[in-house]
């Protein structure tokens, strides 16, 4: 039977699309430009005067400019923090490594500032195109090379996503999201054992830019071990995956952080309690398949023997990871007053109707097609693959369902479920005879895409509340160069600020600050969260305490800071609240300063002897 002229269509539409050869990768390169020059010009505005909107885009930055400056390569802290001990850090330098390079191969032909407003602005853009890379091979791998033409797209279209990749958006949750893209393609690769190792290598990495890979890293190592289970050919990516996890992350904490963090247990970051663990997971692995039987129980009992030594190991050396939360190691005060406000690491039944859209509809959409494509697959192999889809999703929008900020990887893994679900929907809708429900009906497939699934879930659930969030101020109005500019007439000095202006202080100014909102500097969080929530005598008392007894020489706030705002008007009688009613307290003098925000400077006087 000779084809149809729709048939014939779409065949030759899917030729000139390229979806074999090099113009495949034309199509997917054209479209990341285009995404990133719309990006480009929807933050023209900030480029210029690197407005960055999160306060850890900025401290990145600050921690660029010490390692270039002549700060050691191992040594991540923010020493005008906390004056004169320091803010801690456990930043990694893969992040900073991009930024740094770009910055001095542009820096002798365009000077320092230019330099980093194209290093700033480029870098997420280029992971960005990483990212659509990396999400086309996978979803080549488990769904064909239609759905490998689509799935990128959705990601150049879905916000959750973008919001990490924008010009100037330098931190590492690009890097995060990144990562997760590479593990699937490698945990989907049709070459097993290169697939182990791409995925080893990817959560490796993730280990050593944040500790927030760990369950990823376990999700992974338990869906492999099932699919090595049930198919005797993926034991070659399990086993790799487990000698390259546990190999590359020891090489990659050695070279990046040096030998302490391999003797001392850090809960917050990849060190002796997680990484001998994990290396203990890449020697018993390969040892137990080598000795097992090849059965279907042999290959379940190898597998886990090396998660039961990578358990046992734990328990010895991860200890006091085990009795809680890490961050109540900030101190009540700065956990209950500061941590617990920190929206994006809270659970969704703490968070807004609207955001609890945002983080499940694309995940259940993504599921909901992958769930249907394992019900159509033909084979057992694809079969497989899918299922490990569904089970890498609904972990991942588990973890996403605890820690706010996760969401983007969860939307990430969803993009293949809901690109096959596109295609399948689009095609049936081809097939009706009639123009108008044949035109409606594929029209209407558009309404899957994670940017209308968002959209239409924002405009059901939108309150008067949120209206008047979205009106407030805007978070980096107090932190941009032309309100903080006041500060650098000021001479060299140690502010008193709130924590999320001190990263703006840091590369705007010369000043030093006690505090900035990173969990390792728990002396300054706990200084600057208690002043400024206690009576204006107690907070003069903390105050004096600082900096070996010196003090901090001005008080600085901003009336347009949610984060002071937060400190006025939840504990009455406080310093903020005091301040932020206009009055002020004998031992603050005020300073007259000039900003486009309600910027407010105080010479903090000495005690009367």
């Amino acid at each position: 039977m000779a084809s149809s002229p729709l048939a014939k269509a779409r065949t030759g539409f899917t030729r000139d699309l390229g979806v074999h050869g090099v113009p495949r990768a034309r199509w997917l390169v054209l479209a990341w430009l285009c995404c990133a020059a719309v990006l480009l010009w929807l933050f023209r505005n900030e480029l210029g005067a690197l407005g960055f909107r999160d306060p850890d885009d900025a401290m990145r930055l600050q921690q660029v400019r010490d390692w270039l400056s002549g700060q050691p390569f191992l040594d991540v802290s923010q020493h005008r923090v906390n004056p004169p001990f320091g803010g801690p850090m456990h930043w990694s330098r893969i992040v900073d490594a991009p930024i740094a390079a770009m910055i001095l191969i542009l820096r002798p032909m365009v000077g320092s500032n230019l330099a980093e407003i194209v290093a700033c602005s480029a870098v997420p853009l280029i992971l960005l195109g990483a990212l659509v890379w990396a999400v086309h091979c996978a979803s080549a791998h488990v769904a064909g090379q239609p759905a490998a033409m689509l799935a990128p797209v959705l990601v150049l279209i879905t916000p959750t996503i973008l919001v990490q990749f924008g010009p100037l958006r330098i931190d590492h949750h690009g890097w995060q999201i990144l990562m997760a893209a590479i593990a699937l393609a490698g945990a989907m690769d049709p070459h097993a054992r290169r697939g182990g190792v791409v995925a080893g290598t990817a959560m490796a990495v993730w280990l050593q830019i944040s500790s927030e890979g760990l369950p990823y890293a376990a999700l992974f190592a338990a869906i492999l071990a099932l699919r090595q289970w049930r198919d005797r050919d993926e034991v070659a990516r399990f086993v790799a995956y487990a000698l390259t996890l546990g190999g590359a992350a020891l090489f990659l904490l050695a070279i990046l952080r040096g030998m302490p963090p391999l003797v001392q247990a850090q809960c917050d970051a990849l060190s002796a309690a997680y990484v001998w663990p994990l290396l203990a997971f890449a020697v018993v692995t390969p040892l137990s398949f080598h000795l097992a039987a090849a059965s279907a129980l042999g290959r379940f009992l190898a597998a886990g023997s090396g998660a039961l030594a990578a358990a046992a190991l734990f328990v010895i050396t991860g200890r006091p990871c085990l009795t809680g939360d890490p961050f109540q190691a900030l101190g009540p005060i700065a956990y209950k007053l500061w941590y617990l406000h920190v929206m994006e690491g809270r659970p969704i039944w703490e968070q807004g109707r609207s955001m609890t859209g945002l983080i499940l509809l694309p995940p259940l959409a993504g599921l909901t097609g992958s769930l249907l494509a394992v019900r159509a697959s033909q084979s057992a192999k694809a079969r497989d693959r899918w299922l490990a889809v569904v089970l890498l999703l609904t972990g991942s929008t588990l973890i996403a369902m605890l820690v706010m900020r996760a969401m983007s990887v969860a939307h990430v893994l969803a993009l293949p479920g809901l690109a096959w679900l596109m295609l399948r929907l689009f095609r049936r809708a081809q097939q009706q005879s009639a123009t108008l429900p044949r035109v409606f009906a594929s029209s209407a497939v558009a309404l899957l895409t994670p940017a209308a699934l968002c959209a239409i879930w924002i405009a059901v659930t939108a309150s008067a509340d949120d209206k008047a969030e979205k009106a407030a101020t805007p978070a980096g109005e107090c932190r941009s160069a032309d309100a903080l500019a006041p500060l650098r007439r000021l001479p060299r000095s140690t502010l008193f600020a709130p924590l999320d202006m001190g990263p703006d202080i840091l590369i705007r100014t010369h000043h030093n600050v006690i505090g900035t909102a990173h969990h390792r500097n728990a002396a300054g969080i706990t200084a600057v969260v208690e002043a400024f929530t206690a009576p204006p005598s107690r907070a003069r008392d903390i105050l004096s305490a600082l900096n070996s007894g010196k003090g901090p020489d001005y008080l600085v706030t901003c009336g347009g800071l949610n984060e002071f705002r937060h400190y006025a008007d939840e504990h009455p009688g406080s310093l903020a609240s005091v301040l932020d009613k206009g009055a002020t307290p004998a031992w603050l003098k005020p300073v007259k300063v000039q900003s486009t925000a309600a910027l407010r400077v105080y010479r903090i006087m000495p005690p009367k002897s």
